[in-house]
């Protein structure tokens, strides 16, 4: 039987063996989880290394680079060595994080993809992106995985949150903030387009004085007491959206070619991109995301928190995820929602106990997922083939999410997702008949085909607008 092929919108195959103590290479099938920990988010397993992803079949993934922001670790401890034991991470890693301006350690994971684009000992190779054709060449050979760079947060090339003092730390010190001017946006914005990166995460957790986030983190119970990211937001005031800066450097992106990714932005913000990149004639990516399930003129919620999702029989309805208005701006500017795997953000607690109570089918998160957006788009005035191919995989794997149980890796794409999503089509079908293809052929558009033709797609338009030779190799380590 033939191999399917996967593509995945958001993986995190660097950061694992960049941060933890116990995983060296990203080419590192670790695995060190009982079967508890495999479905839920641990250290102890990478759901998404270059050895699984060859053999599951995922030939080709937008990988996201992503420095932790040192405001995550300096409000929550001023003792490293905790945080290190906590989570399983090296410690002298965790050191430069909390001293290092992120730019800094962003270059550090990107020379350590370099250094591990082959396979040691092995016939594995990594093909870093920059043309269409790329894509072809790998997925030419059994052997080779097309990589398509990402940065996840502008708080990575240096934009970071600044309003907080560092813990006093004996020996440490600090490295200062970048200053945030138009000089500053271009030249790191220039760094990153050099070495091949297509996409930028605007956002991440901590307001980076560019834009504003939503609400991602649950802290319940006794977490309740620690400091949420989300406070950095304390000295915005009431303003939620993009600042002047923000807009500047949206546009600096667009100019050298970047999209802009809008997971982790609050709908202010979010609506204020999909503007600007209507300005541009730009598509506009969600990378690892769900749908919320509701319009945003039907929201009643004033401020996310755990008992909206807890009580919800559907979906998670925090404004992390998309309204309606969302999902059709996205396909209206021929853009691309990857579903995240994350079982928290796809569906609310009662959905949830009833896969576990074995009530609702395993994959129903996801499904559920699917049907609305689909649905969504097309009463919306959208074609079916349109609706459809805004849809794919973007799983987060390896950002320490929670996954849906039955998918804790990316093992498990060919033997319970895919086999999954054909039923779902065939049962189904009355609802996706008009995208004109069968229940496999949706299943492929899904899991592959939708993805790879948008990049395919965007690299050509970038490559015949671009006056840099995309011969050129990629930039030797810093």
């Amino acid at each position: 039987m033939e191999q399917k092929s996967f593509f995945d919108l958001h993986v995190h195959s660097t950061l694992k063996p960049y941060m933890l103590s116990a995983v060296d290479s990203p080419w590192e099938d670790y695995d060190q989880a009982t079967p508890e920990e495999r479905v839920r988010r641990t250290p102890k397993l990478t759901q998404a290394d270059f050895t699984k992803l060859l053999q599951s079949g995922t030939r080709v993934v937008t990988l996201a680079l992503h420095p932790i922001e040192r405001f995550l670790i300096a409000a929550l401890t001023t003792r490293p060595v905790v945080y290190a034991l906590v989570f399983r991470m090296r410690l002298e890693r965790i050191r430069q994080v909390l001293q290092r301006n992120p730019f800094t350690i962003l270059q550090q994971e990107y020379n350590l993809l370099l250094a591990y684009q082959r396979q040691p000992q092995g016939p594995g190779e990594i093909i870093i992106v920059q043309k269409a054709e790329d894509i072809d060449i790998a997925l030419a050979d059994p052997n080779k995985i097309a990589v398509i760079l990402s940065i996840e947060g502008a708080h990575a090339l240096g934009f970071e949150y600044r309003g907080y003092e560092f813990p006093p730390i004996r020996g440490f010190r600090y490295d200062g903030f970048l200053p945030l001017d138009r000089e500053a946006i271009r030249e790191r914005l220039a760094w990153a387009s050099s070495r091949g990166v297509h996409m930028i995460t605007f956002l991440h957790m901590v307001y980076n004085h560019l834009g504003t986030p939503a609400k991602a983190v649950e802290l319940r119970g006794p977490m309740s007491i620690l400091p949420n990211p989300y406070r950095s937001l304390r000295g915005v005031g009431g303003y939620r959206g993009l600042t002047g800066y923000g807009v500047y450097f949206i546009e600096e992106a667009y100019k050298q070619g970047i999209l802009i990714d809008v997971k982790h932005c609050d709908h202010v913000t979010r609506a204020q991109i999909y503007e600007v990149a209507q300005d541009y004639q730009m598509p506009v990516v969600a990378s690892h995301v769900a749908a919320s399930g509701h319009a945003l003129q039907k929201r009643r919620i004033r401020r996310d928190k755990p008992r909206h999702r807890v009580k919800s029989d559907g979906f998670n309805p925090w404004d992390i995820n998309l309204h309606d208005e969302d999902l059709v701006a996205i396909s209206k500017s021929g853009g691309l929602i990857g579903l995240i795997m994350d079982e928290r953000v796809l569906a609310g607690e009662r959905l949830l106990q009833s896969v576990r109570s074995g009530e609702s089918h395993p994959l129903e998160p996801l499904f559920q997922q699917i049907r609305y957006i689909y649905l969504t788009l097309v009463r919306s005035g959208i074609s079916p083939v349109q609706a459809f191919e805004t849809l794919c995989i973007g799983s987060d794997f390896d950002g320490f999410i929670d996954p849906i149980d039955a998918i804790p890796t990316v093992r498990e794409y060919p033997t319970v997702l895919y086999p999954g999503l054909v039923r779902f089509f065939e049962e189904e079908y009355s609802l996706f008949h008009e995208v004109g293809l069968p229940p496999e052929g949706l299943a492929d558009g899904f899991c592959f085909l939708n993805g790879v033709r948008f990049w395919k797609r965007f690299l050509a338009q970038k490559v015949a607008k671009s006056r840099i030779p995309y011969s050129q190799p990629l930039s030797p380590p810093l």
